[in-house]
């Protein structure tokens, strides 16, 4: 009878153990599949006795494939003990898919096959408001970042904190990013700084003021924004020193930037002063710090007439529609369908998650541009407000593709 039963398991699965390294990752392929969690212990069993790096990296991009929380533990293994970085970097990359869902057809990928992941990616997607991340999984990328031998994958482990919002490990990283050991490990420290910034958790904002003092500039610069992302209004005088007196034209605007995401009202007087300046960049801030600290933006109608900038313009329109001007929320929308995309989905976002602003965003459900429609999909998923759900669902069945993708991505944000 044993003898049966392991025939037929290797009639099941006859090339995980083959002596070629094409046929093991091909098993490994039709195992990994998404939600067979019945995979996962052979899987793991496989990965501590495989000797071929490439190999080892398919099976961990098998586990983010089967996006089951029960892979953390042999994922957090091969993170703290594979001797091959490319692998601790693929186990990074996997942690992420069991809370961030990714389009994933066609056959596994890896950074064997010249892959980058897509959340080392600009504007990286991160987890989704109701997502609970697992402990674990969080203390295995706080390992690797704080003692990982390699830079790439401690900085890596970092950003992967801040994608997952890990507000837990806030301490931990601020810990690390003030180290004296970490000095000369700037891409690290610049790594934790954004990831400060993401996670916006207002405990880092007094670490964060700290490393403006620090010599390395690209470093100062990540902090300068990560405090606006804090919320760290104390640091409100020595940011606006330092627009007004840094010589460094791209330390400045870093400045200009985060005091607009401080909504500190004691910043007015600065931005009313920029209103008019010759700088369509400066303009723009001015108008969105303004907005975002509750100015009365009544009498904007004809500076907004009269702009001629499109980033100026919209961020005259987030100004007066966060002052009532609801009808200034389609020009916003109709934005969703032009090069300024990224800034409007920002400003549709803090409309309908600060400001109350909710109800006037479903209309654009129901757009003839299939770009708003998209587009605001995408903003009403990303705000995560659960009873979304029905008014996103039609969307589904849209007769555009992307909008349809962009809809059930954000149905999984607002289901898990």
């Amino acid at each position: 009878m044993t003898h049966l039963i392991l025939a037929l398991m290797f009639l099941q699965n006859p090339s995980l153990d083959s002596a070629s390294p094409k046929e093991r990752q091909a098993a490994i392929e039709e195992m990994a599949t998404l939600g067979n969690r019945e995979a996962i212990p052979r899987l793991a069993e496989l990965l501590k006795k495989e000797p071929r790096s490439d190999v080892r990296a398919t099976i961990v991009a098998g586990f983010g494939r089967i996006r089951d929380r029960g892979a953390i533990p042999p994922l957090a293994d091969t993170l703290k003990s594979d001797l091959d970085k490319d692998v601790r970097s693929q186990v990074i990359d996997s942690l992420l898919r069991l809370y961030i869902p990714l389009e994933d057809s066609g056959p596994l990928r890896t950074i064997f096959n010249r892959v980058k992941s897509a959340f080392l990616a600009p504007n990286a997607p991160v987890v989704g408001p109701e997502v609970q991340v697992d402990s674990s999984a969080k203390e295995a990328l706080a390992t690797a970042m704080q003692k990982d031998f390699n830079d790439d994958v401690r900085a890596e482990a970092a950003s992967a904190l801040g994608s997952l919002k890990a507000s837990d490990q806030v301490p931990t990283m601020v810990a690390a990013l003030e180290d004296p050991q970490n000095r000369e490990h700037n891409n690290v420290r610049i790594a934790i700084v954004r990831a400060l910034g993401q996670i916006r958790d207002a405990a880092a904002g007094p670490a964060l003021e700290r490393t403006l003092r620090d010599p390395n500039k690209p470093l100062v610069g990540e902090a300068v924004l990560s405090i606006g992302l804090v919320g760290h209004a104390p640091a409100r005088p020595l940011l606006e020193q330092m627009f007004k007196t840094e010589r460094d034209r791209t330390l400045r605007n870093k400045a200009l930037e985060s005091l607009a995401l401080l909504r500190d009202p004691a910043s007015t007087p600065l931005f009313e002063s920029l209103l008019d300046s010759k700088e369509d960049s400066e303009r723009e801030l001015a108008a969105e710090g303004l907005a975002r600290s509750k100015y009365d933006a009544h009498g904007w109608t004809t500076r907004i007439n009269q702009e001629t900038k499109p980033n100026v313009r919209n961020a005259l329109a987030f100004g007066l529609a966060t002052s009532g001007e609801i009808n200034y929320i389609n020009d916003l929308a109709n934005g969703l369908d032009s090069r300024q995309a990224y800034q409007v989905e920002v400003y549709l976002y803090e409309l309908g998650k600060f400001e109350g602003k909710m109800s006037n965003l479903y209309p654009y459900l129901k757009s003839l541009n299939p770009k708003v429609r998209g587009g605001m999909a995408r903003v009403i998923g990303n705000i995560g407000d659960p009873s979304s759900a029905e008014l996103l669902r039609p969307l589904t069945d849209d007769s555009d593709t992307e909008v349809v993708r962009e809809a059930v991505a954000a149905l999984r944000k607002l289901s898990r």
